[in-house]
């Protein structure tokens, strides 16, 4: 008994460590680097617990915690001992998931780098015609798994021959998933057991135990092999130099040819597709990545992409032609330098994960109300993050990637408007420049040119989080609200989102900035945290965004997008009704005066502009500047074309 509660407490700590790990400023970081090593910007990278990871050629998706390596104390020790490493993985577990995540990276990169997306298997005409892709399933999958193996080789050989200090991150995983403790369930292997088999399942064994025996050939061959069984000692002897050349050819199409060569050979192993249908995968579960692999039938927005051919010079274990190198690179000196990396970013982890938030408190007077709001307080709260909300928020991510990267590509020719430069030393143009009359080469004309620039602007989101937004109105503006801020954070325009209301009988407003300006990473999860209750006073919330705007940034065009859904109404002074509707009018006139514009978003629904009761009618009498949104699947789209107004 005390010894599982000691193992339920060790099993806490690491959970708790691998929620520190996958904080998003750690995922960003790991997406940053992803995105410099495959040489492409519109890389992805997500990480999930499902023990696995691959690519679709756009998005890569990891798990740090793949064969529970970080926790396995003897694998790490075994696998460091095996490298002739100093004991700096397993001095802690951080560490292990560092290596084991970036490795992942780098082998998915590495695939988007040499690989084609999707596989040439998926886009031969012997396996994919209208007459011959019914009858071909399991040629398909087999030549999919021999693809795996020989993509798998040549990519980390490419690695190995191209980029200094890589090594040790494919090193460590190869030999560490040997030593995993982790019993992979559900491997193919272990599903046809049973005293009494079927021809096919004999068939489909033999099959799993000659491509593991491949695998482990041309994949770990630091490992002592034994010599194959009888039943696929003939197919071993006959494919091997297949996979040795095939692996070490420098063009995808050049190695397909490899697997297609091997495939005839083996084509007696294959069980008929009326016999036995073969799963996904063959291979075992220490073989990583093997989605990738696999079309695009993984994929959340794959990318169909031709494989750079590169020539290698060296094996990430052995020489070319698969043997012993006579002093091979250990790698301790890269090690040491990737440790001391670790210990930054567990430091960065720390300090988003230690963040409790906290709370300033304001008067009406001290942001510059009007004397209505005197004696009303605002809580200017800086939320804790709860990194739970991470999975909801990815889902919203992940459902409207694809209206994300349309209002981004508008959006990049919108924000790199061509804008006028003035171009002077030269000896003629549009005009004299002044400055330049003392030139000795008389170069006094100036030239008007175009150059292209980002605007200078700042937007503070300011939504209406009263009891009457629940439901619909609720959830369409957390959804805009995730959209907004993934598009203007890849514009690079400065942004807050903020949601205000009041308490009902106190003299308090409650501000929440879900996300601040110039934010950490993880503040966005903040929006998942978006309510509906209480009143709202949206007069002194204008008060004090507009102070808070002008307090944290410093761009000449200043936006606050007020999102509301009725007239401002506060129980606790009966501020409603045309009092508060005129403080508010006022409030809006005064600040927009003073340089900081102010565009409302009235939420109806379906009224029309003449519906006396409708928000829209309520509020046109408030703000000078006013929208309508009568179909909230509209509200993204329309919250965006008033920025990029401002932008013209």
């Amino acid at each position: 008994m005390e010894e599982e509660v000691r193992m339920s407490k060790k099993d806490e700590k690491y959970k708790a460590l691998l929620d520190k790990f996958q904080t998003e400023q750690n995922r960003s970081v790991e997406e940053s680097f992803a995105r410099a090593f495959a040489e492409s910007d519109d890389v992805r990278l997500f990480f999930i617990n499902e023990d696995k990871a691959y690519t679709d050629g756009k998005n890569i998706v990891v798990d740090p915690a793949f064969h529970d390596i970080y926790k396995d104390e003897d694998c790490i020790k075994q696998t460091e001992e095996f490298l002739e490493w100093p004991s700096l993985i397993s001095a802690d577990p951080w560490n292990a998931l560092k290596i084991v995540s970036r490795g992942l990276t780098l082998h998915e990169c590495l695939h988007i780098l040499y690989s084609n997306f999707p596989g040439n298997q998926f886009t031969d005409p012997d396996f994919n015609s209208a007459t011959k892709v019914r009858t071909h399933k399991n040629e398909i999958k087999t030549i999919s798994n021999i693809s795996n193996i020989i993509e798998d080789a040549y990519i980390e050989a490419a690695g190995a021959s191209v980029y200094d200090n890589i090594e040790i991150y494919l090193m460590f995983n190869r030999v560490a998933v040997v030593f995993a403790n982790k019993v992979v369930e559900g491997t193919a292997s272990e599903k046809f057991k049973s005293e009494k088999r079927k021809d096919s399942q004999k068939k489909i064994e033999t099959l799993i135990y000659y491509l593991d025996y491949m695998a482990n050939f041309l994949l770990f061959p630091m490992f002592e092999l034994d010599e194959p069984g009888k039943e696929i000692a003939d197919y071993v002897e006959k494919t091997k130099p297949l996979f040795m050349d095939g692996s070490i050819q420098e063009n995808p199409d050049d190695r397909y040819k490899y697997c297609k060569e091997i495939l005839e050979i083996i084509k007696p192993l294959i069980p008929e597709d009326d016999e036995a249908e073969l799963d996904e995968s063959l291979l075992p579960g220490k073989i990583a990545g093997q989605g990738s692999h696999a079309g695009f039938s993984n994929s959340i927005g794959g990318k169909k992409r031709k494989g750079k051919s590169q020539a290698v010079t060296t094996r990430l274990f052995t020489k070319l032609d698969g043997s012993k190198k006579d002093n091979p690179n250990t790698g301790v000196t890269e090690l040491i330098s990737a440790v001391k990396g670790f210990e930054k970013d567990k430091k960065a982890a720390d300090d988003i994960t230690s963040y409790q938030g906290y709370k300033v408190e304001h008067s009406g007077n001290s942001v510059g109300a009007s004397a209505v709001h005197k004696e009303i307080k605002i809580n200017e709260n800086h939320l804790k993050i709860n990194l739970n909300l991470r999975k909801a928020y990815q889902n919203i991510y992940a459902h409207y990637h694809l209206n994300i990267n349309s209002y981004n590509s508008r959006f990049l020719q919108l924000l790199r408007a061509q804008v006028p430069v003035k171009e002077n030393k030269y000896l003629f143009g549009a005009g004299i420049d002044s400055k330049m009359m003392g030139d000795m080469k008389k170069r006094i004309w100036f030239r008007n040119t175009r150059g292209n620039e980002i605007p200078d602007m700042s937007v503070l989101l300011l939504i209406d989080g009263s009891g009457s937004m629940m439901g619909e109105r609720r959830k369409s503006a957390m959804i805009s609200s995730v959209i907004l801020h993934e598009v203007l954070k890849k514009q690079g325009i400065e942004h807050a989102i903020v949601e205000h209301r009041g308490y009902f009988d106190e003299p308090a407003i409650d501000v929440n900035i879900l996300v601040d300006f110039n934010s950490k990473e993880e503040e966005k999860l903040n929006i998942m945290q978006l309510d509906a209750s209480g009143d709202n006073r949206d007069g002194l919330a204008l008060y004090w965004a507009e102070k808070y705007i002008n307090k944290k940034t410093f761009c000449d065009n200043k936006l606050i997008i007020v999102l509301s859904d009725g007239c401002p109404a506060h129980a606790f002074d009966e501020y409603y009704g045309p009092v508060a509707n005129k403080d508010t009018a006022n409030a809006a006139m005064k600040i927009i005066s003073r340089g900081t514009n102010i565009i409302a978003v009235a939420l109806d629904n379906e009224c029309g502009d003449d519906d006396e009761y409708s928000t829209y009618s309520n509020l046109k009498e408030i703000y000078p500047h006013l929208i309508q949104c009568r179909d909230l699947k509209r509200l993204t789209g329309q919250l965006l074309n008033i920025i990029s107004r401002q932008l013209v």
